[in-house]
């Protein structure tokens, strides 16, 4: 089983999601992230469209991905990060992965979107492409976990 946060940094370095998996090694929590955990989506996402669903978890039974997505609304996926960056490219897979959660248990997404802070900064209109790239990437990263060596 692979999340989607193994997935992310997978495309960042293959090793990462591997060394956790097979030695147990967890980033320490940075005070960012403790700050982020008070952030609501509700009031960060009042303005997708209805119905909305809040920090949904879904699972690929065929490959094993799982993760949390923020926002599902209609057929928006949405990621909410609680503050803005100057780069933010690394998310592009953290979205094209919830909208291939969301596919693969029954709904339908449109449109993947990005909201860092209380902006909009990026959003992906999600395309067959982009299912099948993240099958394919995701099927990369559980054979990796699976091997004794590191990628």
């Amino acid at each position: 089983m692979a999340s989607v946060t193994d997935l992310k940094d997978f495309m960042l370095c293959p090793v990462i999601p591997w060394i956790r998996k097979k030695l147990g090694w967890r980033e320490p929590i940075t005070e960012g992230q403790r700050i982020a955990k008070n952030v609501k989506p509700r009031e960060l996402a009042n303005d997708l469209p209805d119905p909305k669903y809040y920090e949904v978890y879904m699972r690929d039974k065929s490959t094993g991905l799982s993760g949390i997505i923020d926002v599902l609304a209609r057929d928006i996926v949405a990621e909410i990060k609680a503050f803005n960056r100057r780069f933010y490219g690394h998310f592009r897979i953290q979205l094209l992965s919830y909208a291939y959660l969301a596919e693969r248990n029954g709904f339908r997404a449109k449109d993947a979107i990005l909201i860092l802070g209380r902006e909009k900064r990026l959003k992906i209109e999600v395309r067959k492409e982009h299912i099948e790239y993240v099958e394919k990437i995701t099927n990369k990263l559980v054979e990796s976990l699976e091997e004794d060596s590191p990628p």
